[in-house]
């Protein structure tokens, strides 16, 4: 029994593997993580440990616990989005047969903006309470009416707001804890 159930780990592992470096797809699609400036600075190296300001509230809101008085944080990047389609294997969806004609749809991608704010109170020595409002999903991509893929679609938009109360209680000097909630707006 015990033999039987380690190679069914072993063979389990092995499929899992195969699976996901052959078949997988590595994309973070519409998800932003430009959630404020000081992440910018240090491409977000250790964003869940470091308390800097007041957008520690997105990453860790235990981290309020960190910071002196009340803060106000807030940010606005710009994405320049460049998407062209190359590519020869798709077929008209709603004919399902011969090939597909069209141009390549030009740049698909444009300019967005990506803002962010956050607020910290400090109740006392002990309680932080926070509220962060920022975009965690968004761009948007559109094709030349004519392009190949046409068939499959042509415009995609994603807009989102983020709406993150949250509060966090220091226990000790070395030790808080902190949670939020998060409300979110999908159009």
């Amino acid at each position: 029994m015990k033999r039987s159930v380690g190679r069914s780990v072993i063979a389990t592992a092995i499929a899992g593997l195969f699976s996901a470096g052959m078949n997988g797809a590595h994309g973070a699609g519409f998800a932003l993580i430009e959630q404020n400036a000081s992440g910018m600075g240090n491409a977000y190296a250790g964003a869940a440990a470091v308390a800097e300001d007041a957008s520690t509230i997105y990453f860790n809101p235990a981290g309020m616990s960190l910071l002196e008085g009340n803060q106000f944080s807030a940010a606005g990047h710009a994405i320049i989005l460049k998407a062209e389609f190359s590519g020869t294997g798709t077929n008209p969806a709603a004919f399902g047969g011969g090939p597909a004609t069209g141009g390549t749809g030009g740049d698909a991608g444009g300019t967005s903006a990506v803002p962010n704010l956050y607020l910290t109170y400090g109740v006392d020595e002990r309680w932080d309470l926070g509220l962060g409002i920022n975009v965690p999903f968004g761009l948007a991509t559109e094709y030349d009416d004519n392009w190949l893929g046409r068939f499959q679609g042509i415009k995609s938009e994603i807009t989102t707001i983020n709406i993150n109360p949250s509060v966090s209680y220091r226990i000790s000097d070395t030790f808080s804890i902190g949670g939020g909630i998060n409300y979110q707006q999908v159009d």
